[in-house]
């Protein structure tokens, strides 16, 4: 990214950068799938209000996450320009640019966290106890994840956060909204979103292992290897598919959840693109960013056609 193309960015496409807009179907996708889990599994009156609250809600985590993410990893050095290979590394790299502040940062993580606390706190008051636990949590990921002085992410934790974060709580959470009483079903449901959402991030660290290594950062590929980071980027994306199937077969989901396997061209290419990272350098970073932006794509795919499915069948029973 050039120096004269960044200077001709407006406020808003700074701020959707720093809050790296391209991941939300993280979050989006979740709470709509445990909405649809709510309306195939109980019989209830939907209230569409309390969704988009919950949509939101969790769109405003997300993006407190990955504001302090960006704030710490700064701080830290790992978010800092890379003299060696010539490139403002890592993060959404609005502060390595220096296209905002630290103090702009840490304002827009208040202001955020602070707005989805208020959506929290509202949605308990009017479905139950859950949703205060559920939001504890997820503002206890969001803030830690990279935070002091837990710096959860730093060692080794990250992909247990995000995959019960964004995975179980955000579905449970949105299952709850609508039907006031936990179940286990949303829970296991979750699996595949979990598995998706952290391939988001395990193909991130993949792009960073010798980044992130020399400044004492753990991340699992740090921690095994690129070799077997690779088998488990494909675990990871290949178990969301066999979670769906064992689902349709146990009568979980019907049957036209299938209709999300239309995806599994791109997942092959993602699985045969992570076996051909460049070793070092821009083509490292430049190809690792590709691939950890059409990952987060591919999970908005998986999970509007997955959804779809859900809904076509849903429709089809009520005729």
């Amino acid at each position: 990214m050039t120096e004269n193309n960044t200077s001709k960015k407006t406020a808003l496409q700074i701020w959707l950068m720093a809050v790296r807009a391209y991941a939300f179907p993280a979050s989006v996708i979740p709470v709509i799938y445990g909405s649809l889990i709510a309306v195939i599994h109980k019989d209830f009156s939907f209230n569409f209000f309390h969704f988009f609250l919950t949509l939101i809600g969790a769109m405003l985590v997300h993006v407190g996450a990955n504001l302090v993410n960006d704030i710490y990893d700064y701080k830290k050095g790992i978010d800092r320009k890379d003299e060696e290979i010539g490139i403002p590394h890592g993060g959404s790299m609005v502060l390595s640019l220096g296209l905002l502040t630290l103090k702009q940062m840490k304002t827009g993580s208040v202001m955020v966290f602070v707005l989805s606390g208020a959506i929290g706190l509202y949605l308990w008051s009017v479905t139950g106890i859950w949703i205060l636990y559920l939001m504890i949590f997820g503002l206890f990921c969001a803030f830690f994840y990279t935070a002091a002085p837990l710096q959860l992410k730093y060692k080794a934790l990250g992909d247990i956060m995000v995959f019960l974060a964004f995975g179980t709580g955000m579905t449970l959470g949105s299952y709850y909204v609508q039907v006031r009483e936990f179940s286990w079903v949303p829970v296991i449901l979750s699996i595949p979103f979990g598995f998706l959402i952290d391939a988001i991030l395990h193909s991130n660290n993949i792009r960073d292992i010798n980044f992130d290594g020399a400044f004492g950062v753990k991340t699992i590929p740090i921690l095994i290897g690129e070799k077997l980071s690779r088998y488990f980027y494909y675990f990871l994306v290949i178990g969301a598919y066999l979670s769906i199937i064992v689902f349709v077969v146990t009568g979980l989901l019907p049957w036209l959840a299938l209709l999300n396997l239309i995806t599994l061209p791109t997942a092959i290419k993602l699985i045969r693109m992570v076996k051909d990272i460049p070793p070092s350098g821009i083509p490292r970073f430049e190809f690792g960013t590709k691939h950890n932006v059409m990952t987060a794509q591919f999970n908005m795919q998986f999970g509007l056609t997955l959804t779809a499915g859900i809904l076509i069948s849903y429709i089809i029973s009520l005729l």
